[in-house]
């Protein structure tokens, strides 16, 4: 050991010993840098895409269905009404609602009254009903397919089962 130290101590060995250990710690400075450069500018990326998915969301609406029963009770009747329920869980309205009922167009529907007013817009975070006529000859509807427009640009759909 007592070597090393005399052969460090040398004045020509000890400036370039000097040299060679501030050039690496050069070296190693600048590759951190750099690193610490990509990982900024990959972690600016993934801020503004959450940005964009944050506004995007805000400016999309998102509409489910569901067949709803109710109790209601009339002196000493007590029947159920079977409606089905539109909801907009999204943050925007949605506009040109189209609804198709076991593939046919709602209004069409053997189930939905006559007379019923489809609607075409409904404002974000509500819901509307349908009133639904269910009898041995009209079945309540077993899939729902809707499909809108919003403020995000993208066309909207969604489609499932019904069931009671």
């Amino acid at each position: 050991m007592k070597q090393i130290i005399e052969w460090f101590s040398k004045p020509g060995i000890a400036n370039f010993s000097a040299f060679i250990f501030s050039l690496l710690a050069l070296v190693v400075s600048v590759v951190a840098l750099i690193i610490s450069r990509k990982n900024q500018k990959r972690l600016v990326e993934i801020e503004e895409a959450r940005e964009r998915d944050r506004l995007r969301l805000m400016r999309k609406a998102h509409l489910t269905a569901e067949i709803v029963q109710e109790l209601l009770t009339r002196g000493q009747r007590t029947a159920y009404q079977h409606s089905l329920r539109v909801h907009n869980t999204g943050n925007a309205e949605a506009r040109d609602i189209a609804i198709l009922l076991d593939g046919k167009p709602l209004l069409e529907h053997p189930t939905i009254l006559k007379g019923t007013n489809e609607i075409r817009q409904l404002g974000p975070r509500s819901h509307f009903r349908y009133r639904l006529v269910l009898s041995m000859q009209a079945r309540p509807p077993s899939e729902v397919v809707i499909t809108w427009s919003d403020n995000s640009g993208e066309t909207g759909s969604y489609r499932t089962a019904l069931t009671l």
